[in-house]
């Protein structure tokens, strides 16, 4: 090299334009293996880009929760299925796909449902909880709150009821407004088991012949209205 030239500069454009398409493929596709494709590197390099860069990083993670956010908001596709993870590459046992889980749980996912999201079996996300104690009870609440949004649908199905097409000639001329009796008696037993749970045990009389003994809830005195009977 001749003494005082110049030397070489390092153009870091191109590493800035690759980090950039794959933030927007992860955003707009959803998935770390896209974004290793737009920018044709591995997901090893990703994750070293995200070691390396805490900017990189930052906007990383929170390109993954907005990721995550639309999941948590709208969980279902055209066709009323659960959406597949778009991170549902790599390593399973990943902080983001931790996220997908829990918010499948908590939008009312079944175990399948929430493991198939990121491309795992449903032992497997099922043996996270064992091992952080922080992580199993965020997940213990995801699973409360998936419940109380399927008894929420439940309520508002008996209740309020949901909208039914009318058909005549093969076009639609109406709708009628449907509700659910066996929605509404489950919720009244779960509601109030003293009035409207009961249970009949069939039981062999000492005579031999038939009989039915009738059991039903009996509520405790702390808890029944004042002036009431058993």
């Amino acid at each position: 090299m001749t003494v005082g030239a110049e030397l070489p500069q390092f153009d870091s454009s191109g590493i800035e334009a690759n980090r950039r398409r794959a933030l927007e493929a992860l955003e707009s596709r959803g998935s770390r293996h896209d974004a290793a494709t737009a920018t044709d590197v591995s997901l090893k390099t990703l994750n070293d880009w995200r070691r390396r860069d805490a900017q990189f990083a930052a906007e990383w993670d929170a390109t993954i929760d907005r990721v995550t956010k639309r999941l948590r908001e709208q969980p279902l596709d055209d066709k009323g299925n659960f959406k597949r993870s778009p991170l549902q590459y790599g390593l399973k046992a990943t902080d983001e796909n931790k996220e997908i889980v829990l918010a499948m749980l908590a939008n009312g996912a079944t175990y399948g449902a929430a493991a198939a999201a990121i491309g795992a079996h449903r032992r497997t996300i099922m043996k996270w909880p064992d091992n952080d104690e922080e992580f199993a009870e965020r997940w213990r609440d995801a699973v409360e709150e998936g419940i109380d949004r399927l008894e929420q649908e439940a309520i508002r199905r008996a209740r309020d009821g949901v909208k039914r097409p009318v058909f005549y000639m093969g076009q639609v001329v109406g709708y009628v407004q449907e509700y659910s009796d066996s929605l509404l008696k489950f919720l009244q037993e779960a509601k109030r088991p003293a009035v409207y749970r009961a249970r009949n045990i069939n039981v062999m009389p000492p005579d031999g012949g038939d009989g039915v003994l009738e059991i039903r809830w009996k509520e405790p005195e702390s808890l029944r209205p004042e002036g009431t009977s058993q």
